[in-house]
């Protein structure tokens, strides 16, 4: 299976040579560092950084869609999930930055 992968990448890439690929399994890997994944010691337990946002911004999307209804406006934005999705990762990717500052 490894075999057949590899030679459809070569034959894809002729001009890449026998060291072709090492370039971007370096590059992927260089993601990885010896510290530990983002998290956060809430109520006595880690969570993932990522979690944390996932949460964040669902929370403000439906908050976001309350407003929206509450104000009159729900029936004027174009694609309201998208719109409210939107919205909360917009602002749990700011609050995520300026809490955590990384």
């Amino acid at each position: 299976m490894i075999g057949t992968i590899t030679a459809v990448l070569r034959r894809s890439m002729p001009g890449m040579g026998r060291f072709g690929l090492l370039g971007p399994a370096v590059g992927v890997l260089a993601g990885c560092s010896a510290r530990s994944a983002p998290a956060l010691v809430l109520f006595g337990a880690y969570f993932p950084d990522w979690l944390v946002f996932a949460i964040l911004a669902v929370v403000v999307a439906i908050a976001a869609r309350i407003v929206f209804g509450l104000a009159g406006l729900a029936q004027a934005v174009p694609f309201p999930l998208f719109t409210c999705l939107a919205i909360g990762i917009l602002v749990a990717g700011a609050i995520d930055l300026l809490w955590l500052d990384r």
